[in-house]
């Protein structure tokens, strides 16, 4: 083998071994033909799991629905998956997460006063009495997760809230154990949902406000 070819055959191989690149990567930054690097790689194949994530990878870009990452997955989702929980669950761990982190934070957090009251929390910061309502932030086949901003209404049916209803909308992302929160006046614009934010990722500050 010509010393320039065993060189590139040394650095494609340095590639796999220690970056974990595919032939197209490799391909891509050495020139060297896919044929010879299938060749020269034969015997140190791609895991299937990394198979998988430079599938998915390449699926996000060449499609921007895909691009957005919702973050890392949180030791949480990785003992007990979301799709294992079943709705009153969600429900009751949302409540949960935002009461742990409204007390850490130094609220007073007192529960809803009355049956049918829309607020799940009703909590006392520096700036007063805030009614606090607590949603499951639901995974989208594509995108972030998005938070409903109805409630059920009588015997079935969905209506939105009104004024009053609520101060502030808290959404929790079970994927990465992180609460999302939203003043009324953020999303009394918005129709059916909001999606999940950065400006938003525990925004505790904004109920002393």
């Amino acid at each position: 083998m010509p010393p320039t070819n065993q060189k590139l055959r040394v650095e494609a191989r340095r590639l796999r071994t220690e970056d974990r690149l595919s032939i197209k990567e490799i391909h891509e930054k050495l020139g060297v033909a896919k044929g010879t690097l299938s060749g020269w790689l034969r015997d140190i194949p791609l895991t299937p799991d990394e198979v998988k994530a430079k599938q998915r990878a390449a699926r996000a870009r060449h499609n921007p629905k895909l691009k957005k990452s919702r973050g890392v997955e949180s030791v949480y989702h990785q003992q007990v998956p979301a799709s294992r929980l079943t709705k009153l669950q969600k429900g009751k761990l949302a409540e949960i997460a935002a009461l742990f982190r409204m007390t850490m934070h130094g609220m007073a957090v007192f529960g809803s006063s009355f049956d049918g009251d829309c607020a799940d929390w009703v909590v006392e910061t520096e700036a007063g009495f805030k009614k606090v309502q607590v949603k499951w932030a639901q995974k989208q086949p594509h995108g972030l997760p998005l938070v409903p901003l109805q409630r059920k209404k009588g015997h079935g049916g969905f209506q939105p809230y009104k004024p009053g209803e609520f101060d502030f909308l808290v959404a929790y992302d079970y994927f990465t154990d992180t609460c999302y929160i939203w003043s009324w006046d953020e999303v009394k614009g918005n129709n059916k949902t909001i999606t999940i934010c950065l400006e938003a990722a525990e925004a505790w500050n904004k109920m002393s406000r």
